[in-house]
């Protein structure tokens, strides 16, 4: 089988599959109803998956990744807005130092006074 009529084959096999997936009848009754032996679908169907498998798997070992280097300005807002921040609290457990504000919940000032205590 030359591999032009193995690509046909996979084309109209693959809008078979998806005909009989996308109805509300089970395979063997879709199979039936359409005239299509049940082995010959399920297949088609593996042969369908197996070649959708091995496909990326070629083209992922050509592909190489890249990597940008990105510059963040030295006065962006972030920046600004870290550099500003006052606590409202600083709490100094051993040599940890914890400055907090007073919007924090207290379920987050709980869990990290639980944490802290528990640091040497």
């Amino acid at each position: 089988m030359n591999k032009t009529t193995n690509k046909d084959n996979l084309i109209k096999w693959e809008a078979i599959i998806r005909n009989c997936r996308g109805s509300d009848m089970g395979v063997r009754a879709w199979c039936h109803e359409n005239n299509i032996g049940e082995r010959q679908f399920y297949y088609w169907e593996r042969r369908i998956k197996r070649n959708s498998f091995d496909t990326p798997k070629k083209t992922e070992s050509k592909k190489k990744a890249k990597f940008v280097e990105l510059q963040v300005p030295i006065d962006s807002s972030i920046n600004k807005s870290i550099s500003t921040f006052r606590a409202d609290m600083v709490i100094h457990v051993g040599n940890n130092v914890l400055e907090i504000s007073n919007t924090v919940s207290e379920n987050l000032l709980s869990m990290v006074l639980k944490v802290m205590s528990n640091v040497k």
